[in-house]
């Protein structure tokens, strides 16, 4: 058998438990065990498999580790170092989530690529002392960022970064999906209550909306308001 661990400081257990339930169903198809466990300031995720899954089951860790880092660190980063004035709490949350969202397929990968080959791993020490460019980058783009940002200011950069995109996100019964229907759940790793829904499709990178059923006026509002008439309303007893 193939033990893979990972872990992480217990103040980042929302991260370890995304990876948990992101990796659950090949989990279950490659017979492996999957342990999640607090110990005093830590939390560890171990992985017990057979050794002929332990490549598959490696990089899918691997992958989710990687989207940990790209948006749930990157999020923490951005709530301390960005502070700006004139916004809604709503509204600063979807800022957020639109700058993660930006480079998210790269900081992606750079961070895949520094623990792709990793068995055991502490998440946070590699955020720490392996990715020290990202995270540099990141505190150029907050250095960069004005100190007051005002609604219809939110609305150009939002569409400016949505500018370009392809590919179209699903919500159904206000749960989302990407163009392969695949569940997204990337918002679990920010923090904030409201625009859940807008802040994941907005993760999705997506330049399209496809709807069926009703949304919280607070997300139907901003997705009106971002994707204008790229946003697709479905009959409910239609199929995609």
């Amino acid at each position: 058998m193939a033990i893979i661990c990972i872990t992480d400081d217990l103040t980042n257990l929302n991260g370890m438990e995304y990876i948990k339930n992101s990796v659950s169903e090949i989990a279950a198809k490659t017979e492996t065990r999957v342990i999640l466990a607090t110990k005093g300031v830590r939390c560890e995720l171990s992985f017990d498999c057979p050794d002929y899954y332990a490549d598959i089951l490696n990089a899918e860790v691997a992958d989710r580790i990687a989207e940990v880092i790209a948006v749930g660190y990157k999020y923490r980063y951005f709530t301390s170092a960005i502070k700006v004035a004139g916004l809604t709490s709503t509204e600063r949350e979807i800022l957020l989530a639109s700058l993660i969202a930006a480079d998210l397929t790269e900081d992606k990968k750079y961070a895949f690529d520094r623990v792709k080959t990793l068995k055991d791993a502490a998440i946070d020490g590699i955020f720490n002392f392996r990715l020290k460019p990202l995270k540099k980058k990141w505190q150029d783009i907050a250095e960069y960022m004005p100190a007051l940002f005002i609604g219809s200011q939110l609305k150009d950069f939002v569409s400016y970064l949505l500018e370009n995109k392809k590919k179209r996100t699903y919500i159904d019964d206000c749960k989302v999906y990407d163009n392969y229907y695949r569940r997204l759940k990337r918002c679990s790793l920010l923090g904030g209550e409201d625009g859940e829904i807008v802040r994941e499709v907005l993760l999705s990178n997506c330049g399209e909306v496809e709807i069926r059923g009703t949304l919280p006026p607070t997300d139907e509002k901003y997705l009106k308001e971002f994707y204008g008439d790229r946003v697709y309303f479905a009959e409910k007893n239609a199929s995609f």
